[in-house]
Formats: structure tokens, sequence, C-alpha cells
């Protein structure tokens, strides 16, 4: 059958940090028709500080599902159900009508409170019993509705709810403040086993102060929430009363659609955040209070590690290094950086740190082994390898606690594209690296939980065995595993402990200099 006469068709709307994509998917896992939107409304009032209007990811939205109604009329009028699946912790505070108070606060911004908000006396004593004091005082600190709240009272006495830009833009499209379970994945009092809100005295209330009133209701993944609403139909193109279909996160459906259903397949996403994690059925926490995500399959959980700073990496990079490179022949030239150094990089090691990490916020991005030998190439290939050290790290940490070996890795995000960065992490990882037959990882997720919401599949791993296919496998090569290995064992798994008295020390300095500057600021200002 042609492709275009499959009349079993879904939207999947992917809104990553980088921009936001409209993909059209039959239920035989086909690639039907795409439109991407580059975001360009992300600001910073402070250093590190990052934000965006909610106008940028709707407007968006409409934008890229008016340009597929242009360029594929036909599919886009088989269109017979969509979803939301969106970046995760990125969040703002709505009005009982779900309009936003204030823009959105995304997970790439760095702001934290100067104090954690007190907790109870009993908790505080409980923290310090189990060694969590600190843990909690630094999320306490860094939960973005505990800054509003303290910074912005006015606003948080009008806040009916706080919300993710996944419940924003479904309230957009329904008119119903609700959320996938399977989309929570953010600083908020969620119990990821029992996958509701916290109950009223949950030690999470303690850390972050968000009241249970301000909570949206929830439904499951996969599950219709709601119908497109006149005024959204007028704006996209789409028909009134067109089912949405609750999903789950970007990372969530990415898992999903690279098939690791099982925790004997690991799914890897290569995007801007980096992180490897697999489904199960048995709740595990990695590490103490750090919760497994809720899976898009509605009997799983996600454990996850994550890079914070994964490939913004080679975002950063390219910008720095290759910022006159012409964008068609960049990836081209990155393909050869890596064919033309080494496994190890001439002995250039780095470490990914280069976000707050949940459990080493005091961590930094590092490179060692410089020489005058090594050129911008070794930094590239460092960079890639760095990160493929961290997430062999977080896989180690996963069949720990599982008990499960990883047999295989899906791969996906931007850095799956690269078949020289492929055949690198299924070097470092020693097993089987594939892909599969798209790069729209969380819109093929996404577009198999709506397919299941629409009952055209009763489960995703029904849909799984008709929508995803396996394009190409790369098998790790023996001699560089052997080197990978040895770096990584008496190198890489060394350097944070022996380095991370010198972050610490560098971070109490920071701390002092930035006090000294405020102090002669407010002192300069008296004088004016």
């Amino acid at each position: 059958m042609d492709k275009s006469e499959n009349k079993n068709i879904v939207l999947a709307i992917d809104c990553g940090t980088r921009g936001i994509r409209g993909i059209l998917f039959d239920d035989c896992g086909n690639e039907l028709g795409k439109s991407e939107k580059i975001f360009d409304g992300y600001y910073s009032k402070c250093f590190q500080w990052k934000e965006a209007p909610p106008e940028m990811f709707w407007d968006g939205l409409v934008e890229v599902v008016n340009n597929l109604n242009q360029k594929t009329p036909v599919l886009f009028n088989a269109i017979q159900g969509m979803t939301v699946s969106c970046q995760r912790d990125i969040i703002t505070v709505v009005d009982e009508n779900g309009e936003p108070l204030r823009d959105f606060i995304s997970w790439l911004d760095r702001r934290e409170l100067d104090e954690s908000l007190p907790f109870a006396r009993p908790y505080t004593l409980l923290f310090k019993m189990i060694g969590f004091n600190d843990s909690a005082k630094s999320f306490s600190r860094i939960t973005h509705a505990n800054w509003i709240k303290v910074n912005e009272p006015k606003i948080w006495e009008k806040t009916s709810k706080v919300v993710f830009l996944s419940t924003y833009l479904l309230t957009k499209l329904t008119g119903k403040v609700m959320d996938s379970r399977s989309s929570i994945a953010g600083h908020v009092p969620f119990d990821t086993k029992r996958k509701e809100w916290c109950k009223k005295n949950d030690v999470k209330y303690q850390i972050i102060k968000i009241e249970p009133e301000k909570c949206f209701d929830l439904v499951n993944s996969c599950e219709i929430i709601g119908q497109l609403t006149a005024a959204a139909a007028q704006m996209t193109g789409l028909p009134v009363g067109l089912a949405i279909v609750a999903s789950g996160t970007d990372k969530g459906c990415e898992t999903v659609g690279v098939g690791a259903l099982t925790p004997e397949i690991a799914s890897v996403s290569l995007g801007t955040q980096s992180t490897v994690e697999i489904s199960t059925t048995k709740y595990v926490e990695l590490y103490p209070f750090y919760p497994s995500f809720t899976a898009v399959d509605q009997d799983a959980y996600n454990p996850e590690v994550t890079i914070y700073h994964g490939f913004w990496m080679v975002n950063w990079y390219v910008k720095e290094f290759l910022d006159r490179v012409d964008p068609e022949e960049l990836h081209p030239l990155l393909e050869e950086y890596l064919k033309e150094t080494p496994v190890g990089a001439n002995g250039l090691v780095h470490q990914p740190y280069w976000g707050m990490e949940a459990f080493r916020p005091e961590a930094k991005g590092s490179f060692i082994g410089f020489t005058e030998g090594h050129t911008k190439k070794h930094i590239y290939r460092a960079i890639v390898e760095g990160l493929g050290y961290g997430l062999l790290e977080g896989l180690e940490l996963i069949e720990s606690k599982t008990k499960i070996s990883v047999q295989a890795i899906g791969l996906s995000g931007g850095g799956s594209r690269s078949d020289g960065v492929t055949q690198i992490m299924a070097d470092i990882f020693n097993r089987p690296v594939y892909r599969v037959q798209t790069f729209e990882t969380t819109g093929l997720g996404a577009a198999m939980a709506t397919f299941v919401g629409l009952g055209r599949y009763q489960t995703i791993s029904e849909a799984s065995d008709q929508m995803i296919h396996r394009s190409k496998v790369f098998l790790p090569e023996p001699t560089n595993v052997m080197k990978y290995s040895g770096i990584y064992n008496k190198i890489y798994k060394k350097l944070y402990g022996r380095v991370k008295p010198l972050y610490q020390a560098y971070n109490k300095m920071s701390n002092v200099a930035d006090v000294l500057e405020e102090e002669v600021t407010k002192f300069n200002e008296k004088q004016l």
C-alpha cells in the first residue's frame, strides 16, 4: 500500500528545548510528514537564568500544524487524533482559567534561593538522621516553584495551578488544565511509585512548597484527555472535537519509540539532555529518595540517569569553534573529525558535568590531558567520549539496582544521526547499539500512545510490534572496546572523586566573590 493511502494517521507534537515539531505517523510507524519551528524567544534577565514567553510555544505549535496542512493537505485531513510530548521540568503558574501569570522558567535556568525554605522540626531531624539534609536543602533552593513563591508573592497568591509546558499546551487544545501522569517529571510533589500527587503530609511537601490545591488533575497515558476546542480548531485548521490523547515526556516517549520496553534494552538519548533509562515494572530508586519516572506504558517505570548538558555541549562546541562553517557542511565535517582522531583522543579525557547535576551539585565540566598536539578535533572527540563514559556510569548503576543485564541499546536524539558517534557509543557500552526507522523517536513513541488511546492497538507492546523497525545495528569493535574499557576504569571513574575537593573549594571562593561584589554594589548605591 502507498503510504499516502493509509488513513490511520495521527499527529504527534514534539516540543523540545531547541524547537517544536509536528509529525504525522501512520499505524505502521511510517513518518508521513513533518514541520519544524526553531525557538528564538528564550531570554535571560540574569546570568544563567533562562525564561520564555508562553506564546513562543503555542504560536510555534500553531505554525507547525498549519504548515503541515499546507504541505500535506490530504494526509492532514485524515488525522484521527493528536498528542503533545514536551521537554521536562519547564514550569509556569496559571490562573483559574489556565492563563499563565508569568513566563516559563526553563530546566536550563540555574537560579536558586539563597536559603532553603524551612522544614518542620521533625523533618529537619529526620533529614539529618538519614543523611539527606544537604540534598533536601539543595532541592528546596533550586525548585523554581519555591523561587516564585518567595520572590513573586503577588503572582503566587493569584496562582491556581503550577503547570508544566505540556499541561499548558494541552490546556490550550482542550480547555482542561490536565496532564498525563507520564508527563510529570520535575520539581513537584509527585509520588511516582503511586503515580499520584503526594498525600498532604508527604515529606516532599516539606521540600517543594506547592500547596496540594495548586496541583492539576491527572489522567493515564494512552487515554483521551479531551477534544479539540473550537478556538484551537480555528487557529490550527484541525477539526473541532479531534481526540487529544495523553502520552508522556519527550524522554519517556523516546524510550517507547526505540522499543525499550523491558529492562534488557536500554534507551540512550543524545539530546540537549543526555539520558540512559530502561523500562521496568518494578519500582526502583537509583539514589535514595530519587524516584523513577512514570513510563508511557502504564504498568512500567523509567529509572533514569541524566547528564543535564548532554549534546548541548556539541552545540556549544560548534558555536565556539566552528561558528563560520556552512551549516550544510557541519555534519560531514564533524564526522571527519571522528575519523581523523584516535580512540581516547590522544589522552584527552572529558568529564561532562557542565550543568547542575542533581547528586553532584558542586561538579563542573573539565578536560584533563591536554598537550601541545591537541586540536579542536580532539576536543570534539573528547566531548563525545566523555558523554559516553558518563552514560555508561549511569547504565552500570541501573544494572546494579535492577540486577538485570542490559543486552542492547536503542539510540535516539540529535547525536544518534552520526554514524561516528553511534559507533563510539557501541564501543564504550560494549553492546549492540541500534537505530530505528526514524530519528523522530519522541514523535514515534507519542504516536504509539495515541494509537493505543484511539483503540487501534490495545497496548504499547502491541503498537511496538507493528510500528518499530530497527534500521541499523552498530556492533562493538573488540580493539576499541579494550581501549575504552581501560580509559573508563583506570581514569574516568576515578576522576570525579579526585577533583571533587577542587570543585568544592572553587564554589566556596566563587560564593565569597559574589557576596563581596554584592556588598560593593550596595556601598556604591548608598554613596550615590
